[in-house]
């Protein structure tokens, strides 16, 4: 619970200081005076002013601001104020002043992501062909496993992420790949075949497969037996091989997960191996439900066991770092996909298509910076980093008293060159209050009800 609150803390002031300090950053460069510079609310635990800024430390730790001079427009200044006034500046300063918070997040995430890539490097597996399916292009090309793929269409191949890229950018064409066998090297054509897949919001994704992959099939081996599950019941153990499935022979997990999904709840006759003995059990499938990402129900035929996890041999292992440059534009990428997934998500959700369950607060966030600082501190900058999109892309939202609504206000009079009525801003500012508001006590229901029921 401590490392929670502490990670929690740690976690949204960082968040906060960026977002603020992008605020007063293209403040201070458009001549706008900044009266307070406040991480978190309420009375002011200590700081320092230097000229008229007050940097301070306040007593709730949930969010942070800018106080600058002039930000309500019917405020009373002094003449001499006036060039100092946020509301008297150019709209388009205002904008972009407004904007500077929620892209300074954005800006968090790249040099995260920017410092990792290039300091740390990203695992990854060498160009190994450790498995071809039957009858796929590949099959047919005559690859086998353990060949090296040395060339894609020209373009060297470090590691199994630069095939894969190297085919998706073929959109479907022919791939000619040079192989690596023993000591030989020898030139492929293969036109990969266009399959779908669902993402993770649930979505059909177009891809191209060639046929052959850089992991070995996962064998049905037991990792861990669940309690009060069937599996148990029959008495199964932990590294069980299982080989077969009412006389269907198992070659892998997949296969496994396929039989008893098709069960239907009638008992299998299962087949494994345990040392230098072979056994025989029967064991009838439950039905089990659980929610996906989506918050969908989703009902699946189990046994009660799970995998041990991917092996991947050391010698195949690497780690790729990316120079300077590269290292930026795969952290644009990167905070770029992420933006568009949260965007997707917020979308479904609005639609429905997407479980309002999925909605966390502060008491979630608190949780999983917990559970991220105590796997590492590199997880736990992984997590602010996606934090910090997702903060960047709420705060762009057109709510009024979020930064998006300021930025919908001042672009409205950008359009109608004046400001948009006091009273029309005070009732948009009351109505997004009144929105904030339901949406936390929405989320903190959210947070209770998943703390009791978990």
């Amino acid at each position: 619970m401590t490392t929670s609150i502490f990670a929690f803390v740690v976690v949204l002031g960082i968040l906060i200081f960026f977002h603020e300090l992008g605020h007063f950053l293209v403040a201070r460069l458009f001549g706008v005076g900044v009266e307070k510079f406040s991480l978190g609310f309420g009375p002011r635990l200590f700081g320092r002013t230097v000229g008229m800024t007050d940097y301070r430390i306040s007593a709730i730790p949930l969010g942070g601001f800018v106080k600058m001079v002039g930000d309500e427009p019917d405020a009373e200044l002094d003449p001499e104020m006036i060039p100092y006034s946020f509301t008297h500046k150019h709209v388009f300063k205002k904008i972009m002043i407004v904007a500077a918070g929620p892209f300074f997040n954005l800006l968090l995430a790249v040099i995260i992501y920017t410092g990792f890539f290039y300091f740390i490097g990203t695992e990854d597996i060498r160009p190994v062909i450790n498995h071809v399916v039957k009858e796929s292009p590949a099959a047919q090309a005559g690859l086998q496993t353990r060949d090296v793929v040395v060339v894609i269409n020209g373009e060297t191949v470090a590691s199994w992420s630069d095939i894969n890229r190297l085919i998706a950018d073929g959109k479907g064409g022919n791939v000619r790949i040079t192989i690596k066998r023993d000591d030989t090297f020898f030139d492929v054509a293969v036109t990969p075949q266009s399959k779908v897949a669902k993402d993770i919001l649930g979505d059909d994704v177009p891809y191209y497969d060639v046929g052959f992959s850089g992991l070995a099939p996962l064998k049905a081996v037991v990792g861990e037996v669940a309690d009060g599950y069937p599996a148990k019941k029959a008495g199964m153990q932990k590294g069980d091989l299982i080989v077969a499935i009412n006389n269907r022979r198992v070659d892998s997990w997949n296969t496994m997960k396929e039989i008893i999904s098709r069960s239907k709840g009638e008992p299998l006759v299962v087949r494994i191996v345990r040392g230098e003995e072979t056994l025989t059990v029967e064991i009838v499938p439950v039905l089990h439900s659980e929610e996906n990402v989506l918050g969908e129900k989703v009902d699946s035929y189990r046994i009660g066991i799970s995998t041990p996890g991917i092996n991947i041999p050391e010698a195949d292992r690497i780690i790729l770092k990316r120079g300077p440059i590269q290292a930026v534009i795969d952290s644009v990428d990167q905070t770029y996909q992420i933006s568009r997934l949260t965007i997707l998500s917020i979308g479904k959700l609005i639609k429905g298509t997407v479980s309002t369950k999925t909605i966390g607060g502060p008491i979630m966030i608190a949780e999983m910076a917990g559970q991220q600082a105590k796997a590492g501190l590199t997880n736990l900058i992984f997590f602010i980093a996606v934090l910090s999109i997702n903060l960047a892309v709420l705060n762009f939202l057109p709510i009024p008293v979020l930064d998006g609504g300021h930025l919908m206000f001042f672009l409205i009079e950008a359009a109608i060159r004046r400001p948009i009525n006091t009273r029309m801003r005070e009732i948009a500012q009351q109505a997004g209050i009144f929105i904030l508001i339901m949406l936390m006590i929405f989320v903190f229901y959210n947070d209770i009800t998943r703390i009791f029921s978990s």
